[in-house]
């Protein structure tokens, strides 16, 4: 199987650099232009997929769709592939964000959930539990899975055996792709396959 990990495109909040989290927010035009430069990339490449998977979130449910033309109602819904739950923290500008519960960019390996939020550690898990499922699929095809930026970011981590201290290392700008390779129980990260729209959309 090869997996795509594709995230979100650009949201109004994500350009006001506010933290979304579980909340309901549409593409922004410049999200949309990245997804329909997604579109572009793949059918250049001929990339069809015969599974796709998504986030609940709006955001991320309609960048699949611009990106492969294909229907919501096709989708597989997961909630696996939700973003982090930012609790209380969620619409705030990043640099708002004060104390233990504020400095999940800055120092990810001390970070405590705010008041109804989500720890680091419960992401990771469901990070495992998504990719577990991908490795149990019986599907030797090309399958996608749209998520959100610290949900990647987690699954990078992991694959790559990092520490939480490590997890803002690599940069997974909004519709940017991860290829993923899953052979029996061997998973591999193709950092030569990577698709990057951020830096050409803004």
């Amino acid at each position: 199987m090869r997996l795509y990990v594709l995230r979100h495109g650009q949201t109004q909040l994500n350009s006001e650099r506010r933290l979304q989290g579980h909340m309901q927010t549409e593409l922004n035009d410049v999200g949309i232009a990245q997804a329909e430069m997604v579109a572009s990339i793949l059918n250049d490449n001929g990339i069809k997929f015969d599974r796709i998977y998504s986030s609940p979130l709006e955001r991320a449910i309609r960048t699949g769709e611009i990106a492969t033309g294909v229907s919501r109602e096709s989708f597989v819904i997961d909630h696996n592939l939700t973003e982090i739950d930012f609790g209380i923290n969620e619409g705030r500008k990043y640099d708002e964000l004060q104390g233990a519960s504020g400095n999940i960019f800055l120092s990810p390996e001390t970070y405590l959930p705010p008041e109804g939020g989500e720890s680091l550690e419960s992401l990771l898990n469901r990070m495992k539990h998504f990719l577990e499922r991908m490795r149990d699929e019986e599907c030797e095809g090309n399958v996608l899975a749209v998520s959100h930026g610290t949900a990647i970011h987690m699954i990078l981590l992991y694959l790559r055996g990092m520490s939480l201290s490590e997890l803002w290392t690599e940069h997974v700008g909004n519709c940017n792709v991860t290829v993923i390779d899953i052979d029996g129980r061997e998973m591999k990260i193709r950092d030569d396959l990577q698709i990057a729209t951020d830096s050409c959309i803004k």
